[in-house]
């Protein structure tokens, strides 16, 4: 696979910083996790999280996801605006304004919600009217975030939801986040594997309790392999794998390696100074990547074993190798994410490099929709 090149005339006019991605690789990473669910007959429900694109979604949709999961209502209602179908949103919705916005997508159908908690579901169950309502719960497999913290919990949270009118038990969610990013393979084996027993512990009170799941959804890019192998999953909600980041390039497999996915996401970066020995100014700082992660680890345009570092807000420093020469003021230089997903969240629409050598802009989405003032 071709390179980006950040002194590609295509990248000229484009304000920096901006986000870039490399459809090429992009598609590729999608084919790939697809293909990988596939042979373990497995379903993919990517997650929505990492990207907050309706065009990358719809991409995902093409190659087989049974449908999208998302973190937020506001992307929810974008994939519901798209005609996406088979949604679920993986935080329990909580609050009358959540419930009501959830009540309304709903009313389209082909949308599910997580609860970990009775009084959401008799929120929504009050909201709802005669409207049905998909509900699974949500199971903390130890990641201590969301989700009940049991199997009795569990039965008692989807007996509730089977006994309401109009509201149907869907499945249930486990989450791992706590092991997606554990570097070695067998202490990430190890904590993924907790998890799923946490799940099967769960799978078998329901069932005999007469409640079994529709699906068991759950892993993801960290865990997939791992998660697909062994189960308890029916659909898997990876993320991350489509687009790639510095930090998931230090997970290593079970022979060592990385994992199999290529980097797709960019943010391209203009020189602006160059006044110190060794040391350029780029215009990309904590504004354009995100700072939860390790520093960016892939840099393009510059000098080989060139380093980057935060500095402030607007910029970030490029250290040089010894011997380099500097790099004029103007120059694009293209630098891989730190944390995919809110260094996606920073920026408002992906420059993507189509296959064919155009230049497209597809907008990011999910935004939280601000509170209309009275009479507006």
């Amino acid at each position: 696979m071709k390179p980006l090149d950040p002194g590609d005339a295509r990248f000229a006019q484009i304000p920096t910083p901006a986000l870039v991605l490399d459809a090429a690789a992009l598609d590729a990473n999608i084919a790939r996790m697809a293909a990988f669910a596939a042979t373990r007959g497995i379903q993919l429900r990517p997650h929505m999280k990492s990207h907050k694109s309706v065009a990358i979604a719809q991409r995902q949709c093409a190659a087989g996801a049974v449908g999208i999961a998302c973190a937020t209502l506001a992307e929810a209602e974008d994939l519901s605006a798209a005609d996406i179908r088979n949604i679920l949103l993986t935080s329990p919705p909580a609050g009358e304004e959540k419930c009501v916005r959830f009540v309304a997508l709903s009313r389209r159908g082909s949308i599910a919600t997580v609860v970990d908690d009775a009084d959401q579901v008799n929120m929504l169950r009050a909201i709802a009217g005669n409207v049905a309502l998909e509900l699974a719960v949500d199971i903390d497999v130890g990641q201590e975030r969301t989700g009940v913290v049991g199997p009795r919990e569990a039965v008692a949270l989807a007996r509730l939801i089977a006994s309401l009118p109009n509201t149907r038990f869907a499945g249930i969610q486990g989450y791992a986040g706590h092991a997606q990013h554990v570097v070695g393979f067998d202490e990430r084996q190890r904590v993924a594997r907790g998890a799923a027993q946490r799940l099967r512990d769960v799978v078998s009170a329901l069932s005999e309790a007469g409640l079994k799941p529709g699906f068991v959804s759950g892993s993801g890019t960290g865990t997939s392999d791992i998660d697909m192998r062994e189960g308890p999953y029916t659909e898997i909600q990876a993320g991350s794998y489509l687009l790639m980041d510095a930090e998931y390039r230090t997970v290593r497999g079970a022979d060592d390696s990385a994992l199999p996915f290529e980097q797709s996401l960019y943010v391209l970066a203009t020189v602006v100074s160059n006044r110190r020995c060794g040391e350029i100014t780029v215009d990309a700082g904590t504004k354009a990547l995100a700072v939860n992660g390790p520093v960016p680890d892939v840099l393009i345009g510059v000098p080989k074993r060139a380093r980057y570092r935060f500095w402030g807000d607007e910029h970030g420093i490029i250290a040089l190798p010894p011997g380099a020469a500097t790099l004029p003021t103007g120059r694009r230089i293209l630098i891989a994410a730190t944390h995919c997903d809110p260094t996606v969240n920073l920026h408002s629409a992906y420059h993507v490099i189509m296959d064919d050598g155009s230049l497209n802009v597809w907008p990011i989405g999910g935004r939280y929709r601000p509170l209309r003032a009275a009479g507006s």
